[in-house]
């Protein structure tokens, strides 16, 4: 069933300000979520300008607050975007930021939703066209890869690499049915239909952080709709981590959430935020921390096996452990 968009104040959108520039032009929009990016958002605008990226899908900038020109309105407009949007709650993350261009992009009628970071270490002035083209042929769900179908990576910390290869992206890939190779890449892409499924309640209240990272991943298959991958690159300057996720507690917790949500459920009766019980939100709490760590690091073998080559002469063991 359609998901009804009612006013921003039922469906409690956090507060913001907007700022549009002009009308629908294209059939897609693109939500680039910042914070204080400064330089990094500044060179990244200019890639995505010099390719020709605002003519061929309309741009949102969903500023956390920011204190640099991700915030300026007359800055943001003459690069080519189609609107600004400034979250003005006392919410705060990435989730929030990129509900509120969610729903205004829902609000206007686009086909379908893509996202990435504006932090200039993907090569979305090169890779958008792929991910407007699998829309285009039906998907769903759009992930980006740095790691296979010939994406690149270049400097990613060693730690992060890890535990996206060996723990997230075998987690989600595990509860999904669908073989993701980078979770953790935010660049993805989203059809208007399954954004507005009643059953997967995009827009519900606890939705703050890094739910859109993964939370629909998990969903995409098991409601019937369409997912693919594409190739992109990913590249982090050296000695440096552009990313608001940073130090043990900041991974730690980012991990839990990710085993959460790897085990979240749907809202089959189809209640707004408000009126759900606690039980639909969130996965079986009784369930052993135990079973969550034997079931990962099971999954890193086959993984591993399938992912790196460790057994090259065994075609069975390839084909047996493919997911999608």
């Amino acid at each position: 069933m359609v998901y009804q968009l009612e006013s921003k104040e039922l469906l409690k959108i956090p507060n913001y300000d907007k700022y549009i520039f002009f009308e629908k032009k294209n059939k897609y929009s693109l939500l680039i979520p910042v914070i204080n990016e400064g330089d990094r958002f500044i060179s990244q605008m200019n890639k995505m300008k010099k390719s020709n990226i605002f003519n061929i899908c309309d741009v949102y900038i969903c500023d956390g607050g920011s204190k640099d020109n991700s915030s300026n309105p007359h800055f943001i407009k003459e690069y080519g975007c189609k609107a600004l949007i400034i979250n003005k709650s006392d919410k705060r993350g990435q989730g929030v930021q990129l509900k509120q261009g969610f729903f205004e992009s829902m609000k206007d009628d686009y086909d379908g939703v893509i996202m990435v970071d504006g932090n200039d270490k993907d090569n979305v002035h090169e890779s958008l066209p792929l991910f407007i083209e699998k829309l285009e042929e039906g998907y769903d769900v759009v992930q980006a890869t740095r790691f296979t179908l010939g994406g690149k990576e270049k400097n990613t910390p060693f730690l992060r690499n890890l535990g996206i290869r060996l723990i997230a992206s075998p987690l989600i890939s595990l509860t999904s049915g669908f073989h993701y190779d980078d979770v953790c890449n935010g660049y993805k892409g989203f059809s208007r239909k399954y954004i507005l499924d009643e059953r997967i309640d995009w827009f519900r209240e606890d939705f703050n952080t890094y739910e859109y990272c993964y939370y629909p991943l998990v969903h995409v298959k098991k409601l019937g709709y369409k997912v693919c991958q594409v190739p992109t690159t990913r590249v982090y300057p050296k000695n440096e981590i552009p990313s608001k996720i940073k130090g043990f507690s900041s991974n730690l917790k980012l991990l839990k959430e990710i085993f959460n949500l790897a085990c979240s459920k749907t809202r089959p009766d189809q209640t707004r935020p408000d009126q759900t019980r606690p039980d639909q939100t969130r996965p079986d709490q009784t369930r052993p921390e135990l079973i969550y760590a034997s079931v990962t690091y099971i999954f890193i073998i086959i993984q591993n096996i399938k992912n790196y080559n460790l057994c090259r002469n065994s075609k069975l063991l390839h084909r047996f452990f493919v997911f999608n």
